[in-house]
């Protein structure tokens, strides 16, 4: 082999290594902003209603891109992700006329939503299969009534290219935003609304 064609072809392997190390995901840390699909209205009048949320799950983690060489990457919310949940939760109960306070063990109303489960997933194949899943549960107090509901929303796609972090935080929006919509449901905002 001449010396020509023998760097060729280390040029070639060079740039393969780099190739393939660009595909490599690397661990995220994203910007949440969640905004629920939900009817505005009226239906409250000023009614107040405390709300807490609460993350039960026991990894902190959003979810994990995976590698196919070298340990997955990790998906974090750059804000505590009780923080983003109260802002959409409180937003979409305004829009329905309640008024929100800060959580109160003997407000008349209360509004519990717990953070059951928040998954992620990227894949390594190409093309690369996007898998984000959420579920959350609520328990309402009105007084001395109570009222328990589940949500649960997904969605897949599949991409060429490995999501970036802003493109990962809308997959996660979009998911959380019905997943907080179908919790707010009709029933549930005339549970909170009722004398």
């Amino acid at each position: 082999m001449t010396t020509g064609r023998r760097m060729i072809g280390l040029c070639l392997a060079a740039l393969a290594v780099l190739a393939l190390g660009a595909c490599a995901q690397t661990s995220q840390q994203v910007r949440l902003a969640p905004e629920a699909q939900v009817q505005g209205s009226g239906i409250s009048e000023g009614r107040e209603v405390a709300v807490r949320i609460v993350d039960t799950r026991d990894d902190p983690t959003l979810g994990t891109l995976e590698n196919r060489d070298q340990e997955d990457g990790t998906l974090t919310s750059a804000t505590d992700l009780r923080h983003v949940l109260e802002g959409t939760v409180e937003e979409a109960l305004e829009a329905n006329g309640f008024t929100v306070i800060g959580w109160d063990d003997n407000a008349r109303r209360r509004l519990q939503v717990e953070i059951v489960d928040v998954s992620h997933q990227v894949s390594s194949a190409v093309p690369r299969e996007v898998d984000t899943r959420v579920e959350l549960r609520s328990e309402a107090y009105r007084g001395d009534h109570r009222l328990t509901g589940r949500a649960v929303a997904s969605d897949s796609d599949k991409v060429m290219t490995r999501p970036d972090a802003r493109e990962n935080a809308e997959y996660l929006d979009a998911v959380f935003g019905r997943g907080v919509g179908r919790l707010l449901n009709v029933d549930l905002l005339d549970f909170l609304a009722a004398d």
